[in-house]
């Protein structure tokens, strides 16, 4: 008979915990779209290195992680009833999930911001930060703040509030009415931007009431996803590739349409991504399991890899640009200069290893902990 190893019945309940967390988060994911979210990071941080080209890209992004939040939420979490109780855990776990990454950013940018003395930090704004409610502000001081892209999670964080309401409320609705409605507070949305000038359109932009527009569209687009995976139940692999060509080339063809005329200009910030970025969602989580010959890029695995730490690359951004700024580049004799705009691609390396790092050792780990967490309440 084989002696089992007493330490063994220690390590197995550990174990088994892991891996049913690991196999939960593989049936929640949908591959392509990590992948899809990790270049749409990628893309915002070569935005704010101001490389040009990246601009559509990135806003389009931004645009692709709100209604993919959505679109995701209801996979896992339908709604069709709210208790309190049902509704507290569901607030309290994602917000677990935004607060300790967005402390540790803000962290780390204000340690930087006091050892190089880059400029004097505003401790109100700060403060208003840490809470996550900077982007109610309309002052752009406050509402972009030490840490600029924190603002998104302000938002996320409004949008995780609220989805549980719009998604018992819209459940019920027949598909054509919650298009409808997505069509009404897009055009709402777009009469109030009209008229206004860049400083006042992205005071609204990333105002988080704006974005009920994004949970709209997210709750329909799986709705629609739904009545399609239903007729599309055989896909050749020239047929997928055709599928995912066409969602990309929609989305190619806005962006060309926005660089090359004005007329569509007042949208740019969200509006006019909602159609296209919604058809790459859609087409990519239609054909998960049975890519075309895009779908079968994006599961290649540095890429998979890339979107795995898409939320930290994203977060983290600012830190580790005030970091190559002041600690890496005074190597090459630049002290002080704002330098990471200048040599964005240098700036990958460094920020793909702490993002890396902290998926590893901090939001991991974390991660873990909080589905533990909940799964038992």
């Amino acid at each position: 008979m084989v002696e089992v190893p007493p330490n063994l019945f220690k390590i197995l309940p550990f174990l088994s915990a892991h891996w049913t967390i690991v196999c939960n988060f593989a049936r929640k994911m949908i591959r392509t779209i990590n992948s899809w979210r990790g270049l749409m990071a990628v893309a915002v941080v070569l935005f704010h290195c101001e490389v040009g080209w990246s601009y559509n890209v990135a806003v389009s992004g931004v645009t692709f992680f709100f209604i993919s939040s959505t679109f995701l939420l209801v996979r896992r979490h339908p709604f069709e009833r709210i208790t309190r109780s049902g509704y507290l855990s569901f607030v309290l776990e994602h917000a677990s999930r935004l607060y300790p990454l967005h402390w540790l950013g803000l962290a780390l940018l204000v340690l930087l911001a006091i050892l190089c003395h880059t400029a004097a930090i505003d401790w109100g704004a700060t403060a208003l930060s840490a809470l996550l409610l900077q982007a109610w502000s309309p002052v752009h001081d406050v509402h972009y703040g030490l840490n600029p892209v924190a603002w998104y999670l302000s938002a996320l964080l409004f949008c995780y509030i609220i989805y549980p309401f719009m998604a018992h409320w819209l459940g019920p609705w027949r598909l054509r009415y919650k298009v409808l409605l997505a069509t009404l507070l897009a055009v709402l949305l777009g009469a109030t931007l009209f008229p206004l000038n860049i400083p006042q359109r992205e005071a609204i932009f990333v105002n988080p009431a704006s974005h009920v527009l994004d949970v709209t569209v997210g709750l329909t687009l799986f709705h629609l996803y739904r009545v399609l995976s239903g007729r599309l139940t055989q896909v050749s692999f020239g047929k997928a590739t055709l599928i995912e060509l066409g969602a990309l080339l929609l989305l190619a063809a806005v962006i060309t349409v926005n660089v090359t005329t004005t007329w569509i200009r007042p949208w740019e910030d969200d509006i006019i991504w909602l159609l296209p970025q919604g058809a790459v969602l859609v087409a990519f989580a239609l054909l998960a399991g049975r890519e075309g010959a895009v779908g079968r890029l994006l599961l290649w695995r540095p890429l998979q890899w890339l979107g795995s730490i898409s939320f930290e690359v994203f977060v983290l951004q600012f830190a580790a640009f005030l970091f190559f700024n002041f600690v890496i580049s005074p190597a090459a004799g630049h002290f002080g200069w704002q330098i990471y705009d200048k040599l964005p691609w240098l700036v990958f390396p460094l920020l793909f290893l702490v993002s890396w790092i902290v998926n590893r050792c901090f939001t991991r780990p974390l991660f873990a902990f909080i589905g533990r967490k909940f799964s038992r309440t």
